[in-house]
């Protein structure tokens, strides 16, 4: 059974998404980032509408949760 791709959480700073999805990748989790490039291109791009969006594995978002609840590295983000 493939496993469906979801919009995790979305971000309005771009560098926090950007930290989560190296903490992510580096505990082995597989995600990719959409809407960081419009934040960076346009100046004036307002990422508190669209936001910069962490996408994962559906199968995998429970794993995540306890994984990031514990990452003490990411506390406050």
């Amino acid at each position: 059974m493939e496993d469906k791709i979801v919009v995790y959480k979305t971000f309005e700073n771009p560098m926090e998404a950007n930290i989560v999805k190296a903490r992510l990748q580096d505990a082995g989790f597989e995600c990719f980032l959409t809407g960081e490039n419009a934040a960076l291109v346009y100046p004036v791009f307002d990422t508190s509408i669209s936001g910069v969006q962490l996408h994962v594995f559906e199968g995998e978002v429970e794993a995540i949760n306890r994984f990031l609840t514990e990452d003490d590295a990411l506390e406050g983000l």
